[in-house]
Parts: C-alpha cells; structure tokens; sequence
C-alpha cells in the first residue's frame, strides 16, 4: 500500500502513483534496514555471511558478518555503530561509555568520555589480546575526516565524463567474469562427460567405481553446471546493462551530492545513517591502526573518484 500497489489474496495490481506514498526504492531500503536491526539478524545470516579474515598477528579466523545499509542502533554520540571490528580477534566491537580519569574527585561529577570496547576482549579475555577500548573520539576523527574527502571529491567530479568511464569499466570487469564462468563452465562440462562415460563400465563391473558413487559425483556435478549456467546468465545480462548502471552510479553520485550539502549541519544520527551506508566495516589495532573497508557498490564507485 505505502508503494501504491493493491493487493486482494495473492493477487497485487501494477503501482497506481496517484495512491504512492513512497517509491519501492525507498520501501525496499527501509525494509531492509528494518531488517538489519532485528535481534537474530546476526543468527539468521550466519551461514550465508561467513568469511575468512586476516587477523593483526597473521592468522586467520572464520568470522560472521552480514551486510549493512544501516547502523545496528541509532542513538549516542559516536559515529560507527555494528560495523567496527577488532582486528585482533575478528570480533565484533561496540560503543559504550567510560570515565575519563580514573581517579575521582570528592563533590565533583563523574565526567565520561565514548569509548570502542572490543566484546572479546571484554567479555572473554582468553580470546584477545588486543585493547579493550578505544577513545570513539580519535576513530571517529579520522573516519569523519575520510568521509569529508569522499564528499569533497563528489563535488568536482564530472558527472557525465564519470559515468561513461564507469560503464566502460564495469562491462569490462563483467567480460572478464564472464570470460572465467564460460572456463568453469566447460571444465565442468567435460568432467560430466567424463562420468558418463564410465557409467557403462561401473555398470558391467570393469570400473573401479560403483554406479552409485559415479550418480552421486554426476549429480554434484551437474549441480555446479547449473549455478554456473545462471551466473553466465546474469553476466551476460549485467554486461549489456549500460542504461541501467549509468542510471544507477548516477543516483549514487546524487546521493553523495545531497549528503555532501548536509553533512556539516546533520545530527549524530544522520552522520551514523550516513557512515553505515558507505562504510562496510572499520577494522581497530593497537596503536589507533584503523582499516575502512567500503561496501561493494559504493567501493567501485569510490575507486572510480581515485579515492582510496
């Protein structure tokens, strides 16, 4: 309804814009930030978001880390909220609040200062052996600081001229995707073939392999055939998607355009609104060390503006 669109069963109409009150990208981008914030967000994404990170020390370690348009909450003063990480253990890292000495003065108020404290660390010290907190105050200077240049390099970027770079880049990037899924693809191919060959031999008994061990490889086989047939698909239809992607770095660039003018005068929870969109995760290390890892979409673009 919010999008315009009736709906009676499973029945829905095409989008009526006399009756819209948001437009379904607007819905979609709320929705998913609706979602984000719930409470088994983490648990539900934990098998699908798995990844492998490099910790300070040089090891590594399996961590769970599902994507973010939005902060995990929106209140406080600090700028990063569910996407800063220890770099010692690869756990999560939260905002809190600690006094700024720590020897009291009789009759005088407790005066505290934010902090990033390292949950790990904190909670099960056996696990880290990094920091336990940082000063939010000398992070969020140089992620703020970041994000100004970013904006400020928005600015001065031709529009036009960037746009048809981009184009031109990404159809590249997607042809040489393409041009690797097509190799899996035949590799596959001819070890399917493979297997079918032997199928009649397993059958008679003159194949070391039984029918049921060839079935059940031929199946996995085919199984990747079939992923890899529709990543083809989707290459070769994000390869001739050029109005689209202009459109879409265009909205982009709007949208930094549009933050760029607001960000001097917006409030913490704009700011952290605005951070959680660009910035995929903000990695801490002794010593105030401090990696930014941008989201996908928002990387390429960036890379584009020679923003590294």
């Amino acid at each position: 309804m919010y999008m315009g669109i009736l709906r009676r069963g499973e029945t829905k109409s095409e989008i009526f814009p006399e009756l819209q009150i948001v437009t379904p990208e607007q819905f979609e981008r709320v929705e998913k930030g609706r979602q984000q914030r719930a409470a088994d967000y983490e648990a539900k994404n934990a098998a699908a978001w798995q990844k492998e990170v490099v910790l300070q020390d040089g090891n590594t370690v399996e961590v769970n880390r599902p994507p973010r348009i939005c902060p995990k909450r929106n209140i406080g003063k600090s700028l990063l909220s569910g996407n800063v990480f220890c770099g010692h253990c690869g756990g999560r890292i939260f905002s809190s609040t600690a006094r700024k000495n720590h020897h009291l003065t009789p009759g005088k108020p407790t005066e505290r200062v934010i902090v990033y404290k390292c949950y790990n660390r904190t909670q099960h010290k056996q696990v880290c052996n990094g920091p336990s907190t940082y000063r939010a105050e000398r992070v969020d200077q140089v992620v703020d600081s970041l994000l100004r240049g970013i904006f400020d390099r928005s600015i001065t970027v031709n529009e036009k001229a960037f746009i048809k770079q981009q184009v031109q880049i990404s159809a590249q990037q997607y042809q040489q995707k393409l041009k690797k899924v097509k190799a899996d693809h035949a590799k596959a191919a001819k070890e399917l073939s493979k297997w079918e060959n032997l199928m009649p031999d397993s059958i008679e008994g003159t194949c070391v392999f039984t029918p049921q061990q060839i079935k059940k490889r031929m199946d996995a086989v085919q199984e990747t055939l079939d992923t890899l047939s529709q990543q083809i698909a989707d290459y070769q239809d994000k390869s001739q998607e050029s109005a689209q992607l202009a459109s879409d770095i265009q909205e982009q660039h709007q949208r930094l355009l549009s933050w760029a003018e607001m960000y001097d005068s917006a409030s913490p929870e704009e700011k952290r609104m605005v951070a959680s969109y660009i910035i995929k995760a903000v990695t801490l290390t002794r010593d105030y060390g401090i990696q930014v890892e941008f989201n996908i979409s928002e990387a390429q673009y960036l890379s584009g503006m020679e923003m590294r």
